[in-house]
């Protein structure tokens, strides 16, 4: 485990499911993935046990090039547990990955000032290793401005 860290110890880390082990699994190999449903190539995020166009039960996991947009974001300014007092302000954002078919995740932009974040901006996953059981993907504006090969 290594790496950059953007948030403390003690934030909240999110639960799995059967329905998102997959997720989660790629994620511990710093794969970014959707669940594609086998029946009408509906993709989704969060994962679940059933195509919601379709109510199809069989699925894959798509593994996506790792850039994307900001769909919408929000700042915050409140630390919601003492430990983010010297973490805040922080972005949550929707981002719209590439090559996702219009599924959305929901995550941090980080490394740029709060201010800078627009929507529409080019963004690329960065890894957070949490523990050697949980990395998190975060997004991060692109270096060149532009997409991800």
């Amino acid at each position: 485990m290594g790496g950059e860290r953007f948030f403390p110890d003690e934030m909240p880390v999110p639960s799995a499911s059967a329905e998102t082990a997959g997720w989660w699994e790629a994620c511990l190999d710093h794969r970014l993935v959707v669940q594609r449903c086998l029946a009408c190539g509906t993709t989704r995020h969060p994962p679940g046990p059933v195509c919601p166009a379709c109510r199809s039960e069989a699925a894959e996991w798509a593994e996506l090039p790792g850039a994307g947009t900001v769909y919408t974001f929000t700042v915050v300014r409140q630390a919601f547990l003492p430990a983010l007092a010297d973490t805040v302000p922080y972005v949550v954002a929707a981002i719209e990955p590439d090559g996702g078919g219009g599924a959305r995740l929901v995550s941090n932009v980080v490394g740029c000032d709060p201010e800078d974040v627009t929507i529409g901006m080019p963004v690329e996953v960065v890894w957070e290793d949490i523990s050697p059981e949980l990395a998190l993907p975060r997004f991060r504006p692109c270096a060149d401005g532009g997409a991800v090969p």
